[in-house]
């Protein structure tokens, strides 16, 4: 079973894909988001050229554990991706996901899927435990 993992942001959106297996997470893409139906192409184009079965995406929240505005844009963003795809969608915590991977020097343009990568693997190393 192979997996999409997607760190959502208001500008940009991190992809990563897993292997056939669904055990490692790998950087693949960065897709900017400007709201339209061409967003909504290039992710479906992710789903069918790798064969994707189920999409995880990182859900944000607050410190305190709480939703928060972002949790809700999130949500409507997986729930839109679920309806365009017809793949499963599933939430992961994505907390400081973002921050980490600049901790490890990974180059700014990079962040992102770098983020998704991780957010994918936290998920696949959960269900494959």
């Amino acid at each position: 079973m192979k997996y999409m993992g997607l760190d959502y942001g208001e500008r940009r959106i991190g992809v990563a894909v897993s292997d056939a297996q669904g055990r490692v997470a790998f950087p693949k893409k960065l897709v900017f988001n400007r709201g339209n139906s061409q967003m909504m192409e290039q992710l479906q184009a992710v789903v069918k050229d790798e064969h994707i079965s189920r999409i995880v995406v990182g859900l944000p929240v607050g410190l305190d554990g709480n939703e928060t505005a972002q949790t809700s844009a999130t949500r409507e963003f997986a729930d839109a991706l679920r309806n365009v795809t017809g793949v499963a969608v599933e939430f992961e915590n994505e907390m400081l996901t973002t921050h980490m991977v600049q901790g490890l020097g990974v180059p700014r343009e990079h962040t992102d899927e770098a983020a998704a990568a991780v957010i994918l693997q936290s998920y696949l190393d959960k269900i494959n435990h």
